[in-house]
């Protein structure tokens, strides 16, 4: 019940005045059917006590029946309209906030979710959603009002006669409640795996390139199809039980119905009186009319109790859909910022990391007691074997994750007083896996700067050594690339990302092993246009490529989240230890590749 009151909240917060429509519309319908019958029994009575064709009170009686068509047509479309625009209108709200708070959550929040199962939530959550404040908060007025008016329209007409067709409401109840509790599970179930088959595919249409590598487009299929025989069954389930419901529900029914057609019509018979000087019939009990008005509620009662299904169906698909989506919309971040954080200006690039120390959930430390002072414009390089923490310490600048203890500052402001879009302002990142947007390469090279010129954009592409191969296009800088980049190579999509953080031009940089992706010569054209570039800007370099660090003011040795060491290049070799190891083990062979690769490539422009 609390996830529902909280989505009726949510529909009364901003939506009461169209609320309050849908529920004149509502009940309009609902007065409308119940006259309805009572013209009919009324009717029936009168031509039956004048014992002779009666046209008027036909005449009067297809006018009524008319008059009553109209309105409960206008009344239904207006509960129709009201209640389906509300349904959107909360859908695209909370579809809104979900997509928003994605948005504002940590990496350690990203690093554990299923993007499919993020999507699922967004799409088939939400619809549960819509479903149930269209079925629900608005119609379920509705069935309210028809089982309420019956009940009292029938009590009106008589009690023996009311109590034994409204017997059968309690059963249906507690079917309700019963069903609605085991739906509510099954639902849950079914979103899940939903989630799962929709991370499947999501995986699989990123990683077609290697799929088809591999030939394994029939492990592929099988995979999704378990996944989908999962949903398919899970669904089946829940439909079933649904529908057995809906089957009990009718059965109640024709049973109600089936006992007021003996209990009155033996009324009216033992209740005929006939005059024996005019031969008219009177009777002292139930009439005709009343009987055939008790039918017609009957009939109309049928609306209601059908679509109890539905609601049923729809309240427990809703409270398990709410669960999920009020999971993400509830979700605390560890990264947050302060309701009086600071606006950061430019800032000089002096950091400094004190005591900083960062454990992952149920993990043990990624960081351990780091301290670090960098001065405004320095060069840091930051080398260590995989997972030794030294790409965590660049991600804690940003404030992508926040210290477990200790504190970092920016020219001594402690970097959680500041808002995040301005202290992210101030940092420019390349990161090793580079995300490119469905857009032209001027648009994605421009992305976070959107008042960037063509000539801003022309320029960090050639320090980028990049605008030679755009101008190679036929619409240059106007090329749309494919989704993720499609279409572009590993080196092309990581100049690319160069280019867009150098057109930020923030005053620190963070260089997270940005040039991986490229060849040794391309290396070193993109090592001399990013040396101009980083003249003047306190950098960090996460990389094992030995050409960045021999320009580092000084390097940062990792190993099991702590530093280790820490010094020039020619400092480190002569101490010998960990730096030593990495420098035999990696760097001084990629190195020589590095330098083969060069002299290879000289000789071939040289023999062009």
């Amino acid at each position: 019940m609390p996830t529902i009151i909280r989505i009726v909240g949510l529909v009364l917060k901003k939506y009461k005045r169209r609320l309050t429509m849908g529920y004149i519309s509502v009940f309009g319908a609902a007065l409308v059917a119940l006259a309805v019958p009572r013209i009919l029994g009324e009717s029936v009575d009168s031509v039956l006590r004048s014992g002779e064709r009666n046209v008027e009170a036909l005449w009067l009686l297809a006018l009524a029946l008319l008059l009553a068509g109209a309105a409960r047509g206008i009344f239904a479309f207006g509960q129709t309209y009201f209640a389906e625009s509300t349904s959107q209108k909360v859908a695209y709200d909370i579809r809104n906030s979900f997509y928003n708070k994605l948005q504002h959550l940590s990496f350690a929040f990203h690093d554990k979710q299923n993007t499919g199962d993020l999507m699922s939530r967004a799409t088939a959550d939400v619809e549960g959603v819509r479903m149930f404040v269209n079925m629900g908060a608005v119609r379920f007025g509705f069935v309210v009002a028809m089982i309420v008016g019956i009940a009292v329209a029938m009590f009106m007409t008589d009690v023996t006669l009311a109590l034994v067709s409204l017997a059968f409401v309690p059963p249906l109840g507690w079917r309700a409640i019963d069903t609605s509790r085991g739906l509510r599970r099954k639902w849950m179930e079914v979103q899940r795996l939903t989630g799962e088959m929709v991370t499947t595919m999501q995986e699989n249409l990123s990683g077609m390139r290697v799929v088809k590598a591999f030939s394994a487009e029939k492990y592929e299929q099988q995979k999704f199809e378990e996944r989908a025989i999962l949903v398919r069954e899970a669904t089946y389930i829940a439909q079933r039980v649904w529908a057995r419901n809906f089957s009990v529900m009718n059965f109640f029914f024709l049973g109600a119905l089936a006992a007021i057609l003996y209990v009155g019509g033996n009324q009216v018979v033992d209740g005929r009186v006939v005059d024996p000087f005019t031969g008219e019939a009177r009777y002292t009990g139930l009439t005709p009319g009343e009987l055939t008005a008790f039918i017609f509620y009957m009939g109309l009662l049928t609306m209601p109790v059908r679509m109890m299904g539905w609601m049923v169906n729809s309240f427990s698909r809703a409270i398990s859909s709410g669960q999920r989506l009020f999971q993400i919309l509830d979700w605390e971040s560890p990264v947050y910022e302060k309701p009086d954080a600071m606006e950061l200006g430019r800032v000089r690039g002096a950091i400094e990391y004190k005591n900083v120390s960062l454990s992952y959930e149920g993990d043990a430390h990624a960081l351990e007691e780091i301290n670090v002072s960098i001065a405004a414009g320095q060069i840091v390089a930051l080398v260590g074997r995989p997972g030794s923490g030294k790409t965590t310490f660049a991600h804690l600048l940003p404030r992508f994750y926040d210290p477990t203890g200790g504190e970092i500052t920016i020219d001594g402001i402690d970097i959680r007083e500041a808002t995040l879009e301005s202290l992210r302002r101030n940092i420019g990142i390349v990161q090793q896996d580079v995300f490119i947007h469905t857009a032209t390469i001027a648009e994605n090279i421009a992305y976070g700067r959107g008042d960037a010129s063509e000539g801003d954009i022309r320029e960090v592409a050639s320090v980028a050594q990049l605008h030679e191969f755009i101008s190679g296009l036929p619409d240059q800088y106007d090329t749309i690339v494919g989704e993720r980049g499609g279409g572009l190579s590993g080196g092309q999509k990581q100049r690319l990302s160069i280019a867009r953080t150098i057109l930020m031009n923030p005053p620190v940089l963070v260089l997270d092993d940005s040039t991986s992706s490229v060849d040794a010569h391309t290396e070193h054209l993109v090592q001399e246009g990013l040396e101009e570039i980083m003249s003047g800007r306190t950098t960090i370099v996460v990389t094992n490529r030995l050409s960045a660090i021999r320009n580092a003011d000084f390097i940062l040795v990792f190993r099991d989240g702590s530093i280790v060491q820490r010094g020039t290049h020619e400092e480190l070799l002569a101490k010998g230890g960990e730096y030593l190891s990495l420098y035999e083990s990696q760097l001084k062979p990629m190195e020589e590749a590095a330098l083969q690769e060069v002299q290879l490539a000289g000789e071939l422009e040289g023999s062009d």
